[in-house]
Order: structure tokens, then sequence, then C-alpha cells
């Protein structure tokens, strides 16, 4: 049972991992083992099809805050240019501090959605040639 609490609450990664452990438990041959690892296997792979095909169009509501935050954003930089480096402007000491703590969490969560739109850094893992890489390291 507390193996089934865990897989409820875990990622892919971790779901399969105490899915195989599951599976080893349960199963007596290695036949059935591997049949029980495979069907885990299809299952991971059938939920991340299916995440794709869900954020496959962007709907309205994505793109009005991708839009939101990218022009907050443009002002809020806007109005710390304008007092840092160009000094056209007075503010209060607890207004720059508001200002920068909102600036930075307007870019936190305009990266985060940058990076949902055009991929994130883990893109470049699927690139990446494991033959190549395997050959490469045999030479040394």
């Amino acid at each position: 049972m507390k193996l089934f609490k865990k897989l409820a609450q875990a990622g892919t990664a971790e779901t399969l991992k105490i899915g195989t452990k599951l599976i080893d438990e349960i199963f007596t041959t290695q036949e059935e083992k591997l049949q029980g690892k495979m069907e885990l296997f299809k299952m991971a792979v059938a939920d991340r099809d299916s995440a794709r095909d869900m954020y496959a169009q962007d709907s309205w509501l994505q793109k009005m805050f991708a839009i939101f935050f990218l022009v907050a954003w443009c002002g809020l930089t806007f109005v710390m240019l304008n007092y840092f480096v160009f000094q056209t402007i007075e503010l209060q000491d607890w207004q720059i501090a508001f200002i920068s703590s909102i600036n930075g969490g307007i870019s936190t969560k305009l990266s985060t959605i940058i990076d949902f739109l055009f991929g994130g850094a883990i893109s470049g893992v699927n690139n990446v040639k494991l033959k190549t890489k395997r050959k490469d390291a045999k030479d040394f």
C-alpha cells in the first residue's frame, strides 16, 4: 500500500522506478516481470503523448498571460531605467524595493513562459547523439 501512495505522488521517472520495484515484488517469472515493465513503459509514453497533445495549440488565455507579463516587465524595466540610469524620476526607498521585487517576480514568470513557448534547456538534451558520445568515450 505504501508503494501505491508513492506512485500516486511521483513524477514520471520516479513512477517508473517505483513501478519497476512493484512489478519485481508481484511477479515471479522473468517473462511476467519483463511484460509488466514493458506495459508500464508504454503507459508512461502514452501519458507523455497525451500531455503533448494537450499543449499542441495555445489558448487565448495563455497568449494573454504571456502578453500581460511581457508588457508589465517592459513597463517596470522602463521605470527602473528612468530611475537608475537616466535619473529622470524620483522614488522613495520603499518604492524602489517594491518595484524591484515585482520586477524580479515578473522576470521569473516571463522566463518560464519563454521556456514553455520556445523550449527550455532540456530541449537540447533530446538532440544528443548517444551512440556518437559512447563511441568517443571508448577511444579514451
